[in-house]
């Protein structure tokens, strides 16, 4: 039922407290979560070389904080070593990452760009997490500290922390001004369907999109969101998969 492309990726990424709303998602039968082709991958991969050449020779700064092993919730090593060379590669001045959790994405992103740039990131505010509505149902994420793996780090003040629901959120004040833009927060459907729309509106001329979790696992299939949502895009936007990872990427102006 599920593809290799699929099997061969990483653990999935549902908090501990979610996996009640989750199993209980996953006691219906399978077509109420997967729907059609469309939520197979279907995205051309392409080498990270071919996207940037020359970029196998940058050598991106990955804390050791940001790579831990223990949680599935955050980018693995892997991805956070791409979205450090992409970074150090096309020196963003204004990024905007929509799903901050711990913040280790935050962290290798303000690591590795120039010295005057500004990192957005929007997570929910703690006093509504358990109350927010999202893909899974209601509440139930686990207690983490937002940001807190680039709080006190020496490019802290690079950051920018925002606090609200990336679908209600007021992203006036950023649009068409972002040389990268991360997608990382609900992975279900109508949540990708609204962040992507979001990204799209805030970036600059040539800027990039990338997202996570392109590819899912039978353990995590609301991620299917992800994959059928960048399947439908690409019918009119130029998307790749960077090989070797779970992450989707676009370039505006690249057709």
């Amino acid at each position: 039922m599920f593809p290799e492309s699929c099997k061969k990726f990483l653990k999935p990424w549902i908090p501990r407290s979610l996996r009640g709303a989750y199993h209980r998602l996953r006691g219906r039968p399978i077509g109420h979560i997967l729907n059609q082709r469309d939520d197979y991958p279907q995205l051309k991969q392409v080498g990270i070389e071919e996207l940037f050449p020359g970029i196998g020779s940058l050598a991106a700064r990955l804390p050791l904080i940001a790579t831990n092993g223990e949680d599935s919730s955050p980018l693995p090593p892997r991805e956070l070593a791409v979205l450090g060379a992409i970074c150090l590669y096309c020196k963003p001045r204004r990024v905007f990452e929509i799903g901050t959790y711990q913040g280790g994405s935050t962290l290798v992103i303000a690591l590795n760009t120039p010295e005057d740039t500004v990192v957005y990131t929007l997570d929910l505010d703690a006093s509504a997490r358990q109350t927010h509505k999202h893909g899974l149902g209601t509440g139930g994420f686990p207690q983490f500290e937002v940001g807190s793996h680039y709080r006190g780090s020496p490019v802290q003040s690079k950051v920018r922390q925002l606090l609200g629901n990336s679908a209600t959120y007021n992203f006036e004040p950023f649009l068409n001004s972002m040389n990268l833009v991360l997608v990382d927060a609900d992975h279900t459907y109508e949540f990708v369907q609204k962040d992507t729309r979001t990204a799209l509106a805030l970036l600059a001329p040539l800027g990039i999109i990338l997202w996570d979790d392109y590819i899912w696992t039978e353990g995590n299939p609301e991620c299917a969101g992800v994959t059928r949502s960048l399947n439908e895009l690409a019918r009119s936007r130029k998307l790749f998969q960077i090989e070797g990872t779970r992450l989707a990427f676009y370039r505006a102006g690249g057709g």
